[in-house]
This record gives structure tokens, sequence and C-alpha cells, in this order.
């Protein structure tokens, strides 16, 4: 191996970052994939002990036991139909901020696919139900990566914003 082909310890430091962000990454395209698959006992996985979910108009949850409550009763239609929503996320910044910490921030289309009740959706009417965007922290709990905080910022078709919440990221 030549000495072009070894990486620098700043080189290997990047890579190691690289890495992280891949994983809370996939951490949040399995947040979202196990809550429209109503799997929500894998879902809960995602979460550090303590984890706060603020849904603006749902309120703030509070621990993995209330989280996963309240996502039981808002899906008590749907347990047994999969993909009736459907969370389309997109635009994912994510930035490593110290050993075992970051933040993201994830563009969300919230998309229909039956009524909540399992009813078809009329023809004709939009199955757009939220655009919005979620504000996380991470944090690497016994070496995973794991949601500790996620606030959902919503725009559309009703603006829900959290006092606190700055464009800046």
């Amino acid at each position: 191996m030549s000495n072009e082909e070894i990486l620098s310890n700043e080189e290997l430091r990047a890579v190691r970052e690289l890495l992280d962000v891949e994983k809370i990454k996939e951490l949040r395209l399995q947040y979202s994939y196990n809550m429209d698959a109503r799997n929500l006992d894998t879902l809960m996985e995602v979460f550090a002990e303590g984890a706060i979910c603020g849904y603006g108009p749902y309120g703030d949850w509070v621990g993995k036991d209330v989280i996963y409550d309240n996502y039981k009763e808002t899906f008590k239609d749907t347990l047994n139909t999969p993909f009736v929503s459907m969370h389309v996320n997109t635009n994912h910044l994510v930035k490593v901020t110290g050993p075992g910490t970051a933040k993201g921030r994830v563009y969300l289309l919230d998309c229909m696919t039956k009524n909540m009740d399992g009813s078809d959706i009329e023809t004709g009417k939009s199955n757009f139900l939220w655009f919005g965007l979620y504000d996380e922290k991470y944090i690497k709990v016994n070496g995973e990566w794991k949601i500790e905080r996620m606030n959902l910022e919503f725009f559309w078709p009703e603006r829900h914003i959290s006092k606190d919440f700055s464009s800046d990221f």
C-alpha cells in the first residue's frame, strides 16, 4: 500500500462521521417505515428511553411508554391496515454535534392511501395530509443511534410551528 492510499487521522475521523450520519439516516427511515407498517413494537426501538416527541396540535409525548400508547390510540382504526399513511421523508440534513450526539432535519410529505378510519379516499380529494419538517436530536446509546427528541413543525394545510423554531440549522 502506498502512502497515497493510507488515510490520514483527519480522513479517518471524517469517514467515522459519515458512517454515523448514514446510521442516523437509516434510523430515520426505520422510524417512518415502521410507523407506516404499524409495527409499533419495532418502531419503539428507534427512541431513547426518555425520548420526547413534540407533535404540534397533538401535544408533547414524553417517554417511550407514552409514545407507544399515543401511537396505538392514533392508529387504533388502522393497526391491521399497514400503509394507510406513508411518511415520505426527504432532504435529510444531519450534523454530528459531539461524541455521541447529533441533530437533524427532515422534510415530511405525509400521504394517505386510505382515510384514517380505513375507508377509501374520495375521488378528487387530495391524498396529502401534512407537509412538515422534523427537527430532531439524536444520541448514541450503547453504540447505537436513537432519537432523543423529535419536534414536528407543521406547515400545511395548517401551520403549527414551535415558539423556539428557527430556520437556522
